[in-house]
């Protein structure tokens, strides 16, 4: 299974949040998980929830590439 990874939009009021994940050592992008039975189904970062239209979503090979999935 590959792990998946969230940056907060620009346009989200959670886009601070980003800096948060980064100052706590949470990494940047930073891992998350999805539960589909919810408004909220990306788990994971330091907010915790967020609704899909706040993330973009990505995926990290082996040397670091990140290739944006949503």
């Amino acid at each position: 299974m590959q792990q998946i990874y969230a940056k907060i939009k620009k346009s989200s009021k959670y886009y601070y949040q980003n800096k948060t994940a980064i100052e706590n050592g949470m990494g940047f992008p930073f891992k998350v998980h999805i539960h589909i039975s919810t408004d909220y189904p990306v788990w994971g970062g330091p907010g915790s929830y967020y609704r899909l239209s706040d993330v973009n979503l990505y995926v990290i090979d082996k040397k670091g590439n990140e290739l944006k999935i949503s």
